[in-house]
């Protein structure tokens, strides 16, 4: 039951998610599609959070879906034990760098009291589940050694079966207990994206390349909440 509900229900859920809540927020709320920027309240962890960040996982999630798209050439690439080697050890790395970043982004959050005004419950649900799957990959990593080599073999074509819709989840099941629950949460973060500021990670804002400023300013209240 378990693996139906992860290997097959899951995925189609958060697909129908993506596909009918993202165009939705597209076309009627455009102005809280992308993130909001707080490098003006706070900057220096910012600084030391998303840069290890966007440097770690950027090369970690193309590696995936290179995989994903050549399995032939990926399994010709790592073939070679050295070269086997290397691609591990530097996925690892750049694992560990994410970590390091989401886990600096988390505590920024946590202890700025100016970001609290702009933090809502969704980025923590986002933040969270990020962590998660950054911390369960290099676990993956760790105990399911030379993934580099039978991914290909499991997760290409499971996820083809998907998108062929019949699904065949026997790729996947019986890897380990923790690449089920990494998968879950990859599956967990598609089906929340659209209802957060990730989503603006499947939209490239090159339109707003022609909009004119939009002026703001900041209003406040007393704290009797009277003007």
């Amino acid at each position: 039951m378990l693996n139906t509900l992860v290997f097959v229900i899951l995925p189609y859920v958060a697909l129908t998610l993506v596909l009918a809540v993202t165009p939705y927020r597209l076309f009627t709320n455009r102005l809280r599609w992308s993130s909001y920027s707080t490098q003006f309240l706070e900057r220096k962890a910012l600084y030391w959070g998303i840069n290890p960040w966007h440097y770690g996982i950027i090369p970690v999630l193309a590696a995936h879906l290179f995989a994903v798209i050549f399995p032939r050439t990926t399994s010709r690439l790592v073939g070679d034990p050295t070269r086997l080697l290397v691609v591990e050890a530097t996925g690892l790395g750049l694992g560990i760098m994410a970590l390091v970043g989401c886990l600096i982004l988390i505590l920024r959050r946590a202890n700025a009291p100016m970001l609290n005004k702009v933090t809502f419950r969704a980025d923590w649900l986002a933040l969270l589940l990020l962590l998660f799957q950054t911390a369960s990959g290099i676990a993956v990593a760790i105990t399911n050694s030379w993934g580099a080599q039978w991914y290909p073999a499991t997760a290409t074509p499971y996820l083809r079966s998907l998108l062929m819709l019949n699904p065949q989840p026997e790729y996947l099941i019986g890897i380990s207990t923790i690449f089920t629950l990494h998968v879950a949460g990859a599956f967990l973060l598609l089906a929340v994206l659209p209802f957060t500021k990730l989503v603006h990670l499947l939209f490239l804002p090159l339109d707003f390349l022609k909009d004119p400023p939009i002026p703001y300013r900041w209003h406040s209240l007393p704290e009797n909440g009277k003007e």
